[in-house]
């Protein structure tokens, strides 16, 4: 069963292991989800051959062997070095995303104040060309394979589409459920995080939060809601990503001053993990979340003013207080370029009136 990580821990054993299956001493593979060791007939001819394994993670025990030689010592370095930075015209980068063909796009979102804005751009040398700009109250967007924007806005039930020719159409009516976060994965399949009319918070046992799986047609495929005990996976989609495998990392929230963790749950609905910060830590805000080239999660957290670097199995493999160590003021949004730097959208610092976009160079060994 998953459960929260909060630190990692790294433990030899000192019994010999035989295969889960045949009993055999030869193992060469052990399975995380199963968590049960196989030598490779047992892998191959029985554990393979079962439907409820296909999505599983089997590693090699030479994988493991390696693992288990390393250190528990967490880096304390995510960033190797600061690019360039951008002023933009917005009190704060709240969403950050990339396109192939490196558009940003961006935008501010909030119902407190008039100066809204999503923007698409092109970074150059030492500015921002702005090729395009909605003043609409966007709660969360995400960009088509073909460069068509998925937006909703604050309130209502609709998520619209705008064509390249900044037309709007609405494409999706969830009435009377709620959407919050969207995304569009590798098969550009449409997430959104789901929940009931009314006030969002306290959760009650009567609230409905799911997050649902939409195909390109934007019909139903797959509803996440419940874990294998019947309790509620999420309690406030705010934030989805998806990696290489699609499996579904989100930022969850717990109240209204954003307390959160990250759920890591598969397509079918099998609860991976969740991730609230290493022990001894401040309170845990995540706010922005991306995906590196090799399926590794780095999540912005506002109030610690840090980014953790987690893998696919919920361990911290770097933190970083980014305010500390290289004077960048509250982190939000998060993407990768198409040249693997990682941007960092934040809000506005210390006599500053407008917040900032820094490209960044991650350590190689956590891309």
């Amino acid at each position: 069963m998953a459960t929260s990580r909060r630190s990692t821990s790294i433990r030899k054993s000192k019994v010999p292991v035989s295969c889960y299956l045949c009993k055999g001493p030869d193992v060469k593979w052990k399975c995380d989800d199963c968590d049960a060791h196989m030598c490779n007939s047992c892998k191959v001819t029985v554990h393979q051959g079962l439907p409820s394994t296909q999505d599983n993670d089997v590693v090699s025990k030479q994988d493991i062997s390696k693992a288990s030689t390393g250190t528990n010592e967490v880096t304390s370095v995510v960033i190797a070095s600061v690019c360039n930075s951008y002023t933009t015209t917005l009190p704060a980068v709240h969403t950050l995303l990339c396109s192939n063909d490196d558009m940003i796009y961006f935008h501010y979102n909030t119902i407190t104040s008039d100066n809204y804005q999503f923007v698409k751009g092109k970074l150059l040398k030492s500015s921002i060309k702005i090729l395009q700009t909605f003043e609409k109250q966007i709660f969360d967007f995400t960009i088509m394979k073909n460069g068509e924007i998925l937006l909703k806005e604050f309130g209502g039930n609709i998520i619209q589409l705008v064509s390249l020719s900044g037309e709007f159409k609405t494409v999706l009516d969830s009435s009377p459920m709620r959407p919050l976060a969207i995304h569009v994965n590798k098969d550009n399949e449409v997430i959104v995080g789901m929940r009931e009319q009314g006030p969002p918070f306290p959760v009650q046992d009567f609230s409905v939060r799911q997050v649902i799986l939409f195909g390109s047609d934007y019909q139903r495929k797959v509803t996440l809601e419940f874990d294998k005990e019947g309790n509620k996976l999420f309690s406030y989609a705010n934030r989805i990503r998806t990696d290489s495998r699609n499996v579904v990392y989100v930022i969850d929230r717990f109240d209204n001053a954003n307390h959160g963790r990250i759920v890591a749950v598969d397509i079918n609905g099998r609860l991976k993990f969740t991730y609230d910060g290493p022990k001894g830590l401040g309170t845990f805000q995540p706010e922005g979340i991306t995906i590196t080239p090799s399926d590794n999660i780095v999540v912005a957290d506002y109030n610690n003013k840090a980014l953790h670097v987690i893998n696919s199995k919920g361990d911290l493999l770097g933190l970083q207080f980014i305010f500390k160590d290289l004077r960048i003021h509250s982190p939000l949004g998060l993407c990768f370029d198409s040249k693997g730097y990682l941007l960092i959208g934040c809000g506005i610092g210390e006599n500053e009136n407008y917040g900032k976009i820094h490209v960044v160079k991650m350590t190689e060994s956590l891309m």
